[in-house]
């Protein structure tokens, strides 16, 4: 879903289930997923090194409680109920999730709208790199952004070395009289339109010229 679900994780099945709500059913179907029990034994020692720097950026660990509520527990300091933590670390919150239960794992799906939503650059790395570690586990991941920033890390990552078993793909879309044009490229130099990037060169024009 565009928006993170750790706040309304409560009930939100059983509500679904029994009335008619205005929301989709993925909604729905990614509460499930939420809820599932983590992994133990080999799997979560596999598992272990995606959720470190996650956690590490979230400041803790997330764990679901008997009343069927999210919390961030914080080393030292107890629990913090997620409609406390920041909207882009809840989102993060849900991938660790997803990575704890297995979810993301082996030969599975993930589809993210804007990752970099509410997030500060320095967690927008982490994200880049959680992503080409989840491609690694054999996920594939299909992003949609409008951040250059990201989308530079991401293809920065591609040339790494620890990376290079990871295939990208590279698309751009726009809007013409007969529909829409896709572009495809294995790197961003391979497509001709990229408004991100046209906008923030003439952001740097009119700031040079305001100089």
């Amino acid at each position: 879903p565009t928006r993170e679900l750790m706040t309304i994780y409560p009930n939100f099945v059983a509500i679904y289930d029994n009335h008619y709500l205005e929301f989709e059913e993925i909604y729905r179907d990614t509460c499930i997923l939420l809820g599932a029990l983590t992994l133990k034994g080999p799997r979560e020692s596999q598992i272990a090194s995606i959720l470190e720097p996650l956690e590490e950026a979230m400041g803790g660990r997330v764990y679901l409680d008997n009343n069927g509520r999210f919390y961030l527990r914080i080393p030292g300091q107890g629990k913090m109920e997620m409609p406390l933590v920041a909207e882009g670390l809840r989102k993060l919150a849900m991938i660790a999730r997803l990575i704890s239960t297995g979810t993301l794992l082996d030969k599975g799906y993930l589809f993210w709208d804007e990752p970099e939503t509410n997030l500060n650059p320095c967690l927008i790395r982490l994200v880049a790199e959680v992503i080409y570690h989840l491609c690694q586990h054999g996920i594939q991941v299909f992003l949609a952004t409008h951040s250059l920033f990201l989308l530079r890390e991401l293809e920065i990552l591609s040339g790494n070395d620890n990376f290079s078993n990871v295939q990208s793909n590279f698309f751009a879309l726009r809007p013409t009289d007969d529909g829409v044009e896709v572009e495809q490229g294995d790197s961003v130099d391979a497509l001709q339109t990229l408004t991100l990037l046209d906008e923030e060169l003439a952001q740097s024009d009119r700031f040079m010229d305001g100089v």
